[in-house]
């Protein structure tokens, strides 16, 4: 089937699950995207002061998410859309002729 994933896959999953426990935003720093690594590790150490563990699981979890699917947590389980990339067209205000 074209779901399933392969053993390499699935370890490498795993890998990415086991260093968000290290740091948190450690599976986008294995995966090279260096920004939302370090943008995840700094929110996870302000999440764990703010709101303790859960804070500090929510944001590990929504990093692994990002690192594996290309999208947040919200957007995963589809809570949320992002619509960033939307280009947003300026629509001008239709203006009636003066009436004389």
């Amino acid at each position: 089937m074209a779901n399933e994933k392969t053993g390499a896959e699935i370890l490498g999953v795993g890998v990415k699950a086991a260093s968000e426990y290290v740091i948190p935003g450690g599976s986008n720093l294995i995966k090279g995207d260096l920004a939302t690594g370090v943008t995840h590790a700094a929110l996870g150490f302000l999440a764990k002061a703010a709101f303790g563990l859960p804070g500090l699981i929510a944001v590990s979890l929504n990093s692994l998410t990002k690192s594996v699917t290309g999208k947040n947590a919200l957007e995963y389980l589809g809570v949320w859309e992002d619509r960033s990339h939307e280009r947003h067209e300026h629509h001008p205000v239709e203006r009636r002729p003066a009436a004389e």
